[in-house]
């Protein structure tokens, strides 16, 4: 399991360690002071901070970590920012000695995917944005590493997928999980490029953190084009904190999160016999 993803890693520098959490390598320079890590309120960049810190834990490490919160869709979905900075708080009561700031950045709702899909080299532009800012955190903010935790679409579910989310392990290289920038002195990291939703939801049951998974929100529907949202929340001037939003199940991201919902078990017996 993960052997192909694995070995990608096996050029990097020996100071570099290779923790392995349910057969998956994550790397972590024992050397770093400070990462940063993009933490939306989703469960891949949840997980993706509870495991790093968990390591640094583990290992008595010196290390810091920042976050890193786009936001994103403030019309359309208004209760993003409040989801994020609860997942953001769960996680710094769990880590208080470790997690420390919070930077926010802003997304242009025009060029989210959904609006206008991919428009360079399959990326759209929040990706593009995405890639940018964090380059631009890494030096302004004096960060080792950046870490990402964009996963990998599962097979053939909907066609409206980003595209540049079906690549394989057997077709990856070291630069798809780990590339060191010279220009900004960091280290940029993507563990969960080749690994799947229903991996990283078999994690929330395995290290028993079901209340952070059920903090955050994958859904991305919104109340221009879906009804039983647009009932909860007509409009953005209508939204408290803390206000219920219903899921749409109708969604990518919904229809995702449920495939890897009905997978769990299956994964968790195929990590346990491996």
């Amino acid at each position: 399991m993960y052997e192909v993803n694995n070995s990608l890693y096996k050029n990097i520098a020996d100071t570099v360690l290779l923790h392995t959490v349910s057969h998956l390598t994550i790397p972590f320079d024992s050397k770093w002071q400070r990462v940063g890590i993009n933490l939306s309120g989703g469960a891949d960049s949840a997980l993706l901070t509870y495991l790093l810190c968990s390591l640094i834990q583990r290992y008595n490490l010196n290390t810091k970590v920042d976050v890193i919160t786009y936001q994103r869709c403030w019309e359309t979905r208004p209760w993003q920012g409040h989801i994020s900075m609860q997942v953001f708080n769960k996680l710094k009561d769990l880590f208080p000695y470790i997690i420390e700031n919070r930077y926010t950045t802003y997304i242009p709702p025009e060029l989210e995917h959904g609006v206008i899909g991919p428009v360079i080299n399959g990326r759209s532009g929040d990706q593009i944005i995405v890639g940018s800012f964090n380059k631009f955190a890494a030096w302004e903010y004096k960060l080792d590493a950046v870490y990402n935790a964009t996963s990998k679409n599962p097979d053939d579910l909907r066609e409206d997928r980003m595209p540049n989310r079906d690549k394989d392990a057997e077709d990856g290289q070291l630069a798809d999980l780990w590339f060191y920038s010279g220009k900004v002195n960091a280290t940029f990291v993507h563990p969960f490029r080749f690994v799947k939703k229903d991996w990283i939801v078999a994690q929330y049951y395995i290290h028993n953190i079901m209340d952070l998974y059920e903090t955050t929100r994958s859904c991305e529907g919104d109340i221009n084009h879906h009804d039983v949202i647009k009932d909860a929340c007509g409009h953005f001037k209508d939204y408290s904190a803390g206000m219920h939003i219903p899921e749409c199940n109708q969604c990518w991201w919904c229809e995702e999160r449920a495939w890897a919902n009905n997978r769990v078990q299956q994964v968790i017996k195929e990590i346990n016999e491996f």
